[in-house]
């Protein structure tokens, strides 16, 4: 925590932030940060999983800094897809739900390694 308090370490912190809350990025998109603040990155790919209603997708918003959903709504995955011939139609009743699938969400976070140089960790949430 002490480096990222630091002068260097808030170049990175603030290139992660947008109006002092964490910046969304796209799974395409990284953090712009000035050529002489380039860092190596490391990516990691999570996959979260467990039971309906534990909070996976709750867990993705808090640590992407995005807003945690009030109400549950299941996210549909491949348990959902089981047995089904074909998506909905228009004559259905009910259209889908907005987030259906997995969700992909990435992550950035800065930290200085004990033997040097700043990392930027990137970690791709699959929920």
């Amino acid at each position: 925590p002490g480096w990222l308090l630091s002068h260097e370490g808030r170049q990175h912190r603030d290139a992660l932030l947008y109006r002092g809350r964490r910046r969304l990025f796209g799974l395409l998109e990284r953090p712009a940060l000035p050529p002489a603040l380039a860092t190596a990155t490391v990516a990691y790919k999570l996959f979260v999983s467990g039971r309906s209603g534990v909070g996976k997708t709750a867990l993705v918003a808090t640590l992407a800094g995005a807003a945690v959903p009030r109400a549950h709504h299941e996210t549909l995955g491949t348990r959902g897809l089981r047995g089904r011939r074909h998506w909905p139609t228009r004559r259905t009743r009910h259209p889908p739900p907005s987030r259906t699938g997995i969700q992909a969400t990435s992550v950035y976070w800065a930290a200085k390694l004990r033997a040097g140089r700043p990392v930027l960790f990137r970690l791709d949430l699959w929920d």
